[in-house]
C-alpha cells in the first residue's frame, strides 16, 4: 500500500518460476523419493509424468545443490536454453532440465493462467485490508517493509519462512484466507 508522501509497505506474491522448474525436474525425472531439500517441499499439483528409471546419484546430488542455491536467491534468472545460466556446473541436472523444459514451460504457463484466474475471482485487496488491520490494531502506520511470497502449486496447504522477508507458500494455503493470515501473522508482526 502506498500513501502519498509516506514510505510504504509492499507484499509481492507470484509463482516462482525458478523453483517451479527445479521441482518439475525433480518430479518428472523421478528424483522426489531420493532428494531431500530444506524445506522438504512435497509433490507438485498437478503432478508431472514421472520417469520410470531410478535416478543417478549425480542427479540426486546436483539437484540438492541447485535447490539450495535457488531457495537462497529471490531475484534470479530462470535457467533456460541455450545457455542454461546457473546450471553450468551441474551437467546431470542440466541434461534433465533440457529433456523436460518444453513440458515444464507448458505446465508453468498453465499454472500461471490458473493463478491469474484465482486472483481475479478472489479478493485482490485481501492482503492490503489485512495489513491495514494491523495499522488499526497498532494505532499507527506499519513500518515500511517488503515481503516476498513465493507461490508453489503443491498438494498440501503448507508454508515456510525462508528469511524475515521471504516466504514460500503453497497455492493450497494461499486459497484459505484465514490459514494464510495465520501463517503470515508472525512474519508481518516482525516486519511491521
Amino acid at each position: 500500500m502506498h500513501r502519498e508522501g509516506t514510505t510504504s509497505w509492499e507484499v509481492r506474491e507470484d509463482l516462482d518460476q525458478t523453483l517451479l522448474l527445479a521441482l518439475y525436474v525433480r518430479d518428472a525425472a523421478g528424483l522426489a523419493p531420493f532428494v531431500v531439500g530444506e524445506p522438504d517441499v512435497g509433490p507438485l499439483d498437478p503432478a508431472p509424468s514421472a520417469a520410470a528409471a531410478a535416478p543417478s546419484s549425480a542427479a540426486v546430488r546436483e539437484w540438492g545443490i541447485w535447490w539450495r542455491r535457488t531457495l537462497s536467491e529471490q531475484q534470479q534468472v530462470t535457467p533456460s536454453p541455450p545457455d542454461w545460466d546457473g546450471l553450468e556446473h551441474l551437467p546431470t541436472v542440466r541434461a534433465l532440465a533440457e529433456r523436460h523444459h518444453r513440458a515444464c514451460w507448458r505446465w508453468i504457463d498453465d499454472r500461471k493462467r490458473e493463478q491469474a484466474d484465482r486472483f481475479r475471482q478472489d479478493d485482490p485487496l485481501h492482503v492490503t485490508r489485512w495489513v491495514n488491520g494491523y495499522e488499526r490494531r497498532l494505532g499507527r502506520p506499519v513500518r515500511p517493509f517488503r515481503l516476498t511470497v513465493r507461490l508453489l502449486p503443491l498438494t498440501e496447504p503448507v508454508g515456510w519462512v525462508l528469511s524475515g522477508d521471504d516466504v514460500l507458500v503453497s497455492t493450497a494455503l494461499r486459497r484459505d484466507a484465514r490459514a494464510f493470515e495465520e501463517f503470515l501473522a508472525p512474519v508481518v508482526d516482525a516486519l511491521a
